[in-house]
């Protein structure tokens, strides 16, 4: 059996007021990946992750579709079985290690970082194979434009960037749309 390595990383979108730091990767900085755009990346999926939206989440299923479709529009795959409230969402939701799954949920006190940053992800992965097993998700009330595909930029393994109007500025004024060295290959 292959030793995992529980990544618990706050990876979050800061309020442009707020002097923003790079995330720091204890442990992962010799498997850091960096693409020819000059983005990093840490790990990519062991398999095709579903993403299921859990009880209180603070987004609806077709504001999912349209981050998954932006997404799978740069050659990412996802298992577009979306689960709702109740039954098998429920199991994967209160699952400590749901693997296989991208859980989108409201963020708690348990979960979050700064009262300043507006969402956090935390992902599974294994340091010898970069793979990542599951992530999950924690998104504020009132969800702002790029917020969830930014987070789920996260959950596929990419680190922030520095670059202005870019989909992973660590900033969300100083971010926006662009797509540079995102695409899956």
């Amino acid at each position: 059996m292959k030793k995992l390595v529980l990544l618990f990383l706050l990876l979050c979108f800061i309020p442009a007021q707020t002097e923003a730091t790079s995330p720091r990767i204890d442990g992962l900085d010799n498997i850091k990946m960096i693409n020819q755009a000059g983005l990093a990346k840490v790990a990519s999926w062991k398999r095709t992750p579903t993403v299921v939206i859990c009880e209180h989440a603070p987004v609806n299923r077709e504001k999912v579709r349209e981050a998954i479709n932006w997404w799978s529009d740069r050659g990412y795959l996802f298992y577009h079985s979306v689960y709702l409230r109740g039954g098998r969402a429920a199991q994967v939701c209160n699952n400590p290690d749901p693997e296989g799954y991208m859980t989108i949920n409201l963020v708690t006190q348990e979960t979050f970082g700064k009262d300043t940053d507006l969402a956090t992800t935390h992902f599974y992965v294994d340091n010898e194979t970069h793979e990542i097993y599951w992530a999950k998700i924690y998104l504020k009330k009132n969800v702002q434009e790029r917020v969830l595909e930014h987070e789920i930029g996260h959950a596929l393994g990419w680190m922030h960037t520095d670059e202005p109007k870019h989909l992973m500025n660590s900033k969300w004024l100083s971010g926006g749309w662009k797509d540079t060295g995102l695409k899956n290959k």
